[in-house]
């Protein structure tokens, strides 16, 4: 398969919450890089489909949250491009 990613993906464990206008839903980052993340949800979501993600850092304890637009998925999850 064709490697399309144009950041370096680590592993890494924290809990999400995925929103939009439809609702709020629970799942696991399982990995990360400067433009995007891999996020483990049972909630069907659509290619394309924008909504929020909102993260603890795992170090800090801080809560982030951004945009982000959902560019594949997978029975697993969903791979989320973050929008800057």
């Amino acid at each position: 398969m064709l490697e399309r990613r144009q950041s370096t993906r680590m592993a890494y464990f924290t809990s999400a919450q995925l929103m939009n206008d439809g609702g709020s839903w629970e799942g696991a980052v399982r990995n990360i890089s400067t433009d995007g993340m891999f996020v483990e949800t049972a909630q069907g979501f659509t290619k394309g489909e924008r909504l929020k993600v909102e993260f603890c850092l795992r170090h800090s304890r801080q809560t982030v949250e951004m945009a982000a637009e959902i560019k594949r998925v997978t029975p697993e999850g969903v791979g989320i491009q973050i929008l800057w």
